[in-house]
């Protein structure tokens, strides 16, 4: 488990001499003093609100990207460009629903198929 140090790092790092109280007006008012208190000094357990992430981005003077992924890091959820294993289907998001649909259910076919050929292979 992460340590959760990455959004405090991000609003401790880009705060400057602000307090909470002046940091949380130039949020927009969202986070609240005591909220940023607690983004600041705690690590956090869930995503913040969306309007919690919009407020910070705003207020610390950087992207939502790097708001949500500092989040993503705190929360251990991997973001980022697929891995090498991934396989991606050019223009596939293009393709009527019905069949991006499709593709993806022959996906989980062919990978079912794949765990019982290799549970199979192991089992000799």
């Amino acid at each position: 488990m992460s340590e959760g140090k990455a959004l405090r790092r991000l609003i401790n790092e880009r705060r400057g001499d602000r307090n909470n109280g002046e940091l949380s007006r130039d949020c927009g008012g969202i986070p609240t003093q005591s909220r940023l208190q607690q983004l600041a000094n705690k690590p956090i357990k869930t995503f913040p609100d969306p309007d919690t992430i919009r407020g910070l981005a705003r207020g610390l003077n950087v992207t939502i990207e790097q708001v949500i992924s500092a989040c993503a890091a705190d929360l251990d959820l991997p973001m980022g460009a697929p891995d090498d294993s991934a396989l991606v289907l050019g223009g596939a998001r293009y393709l009527p629903d019905t069949s991006q649909q499709l593709l993806v259910s022959l996906s989980r076919e062919m990978q079912r198929l794949s765990d019982v050929t290799n549970a199979a292979g192991k089992s000799h």
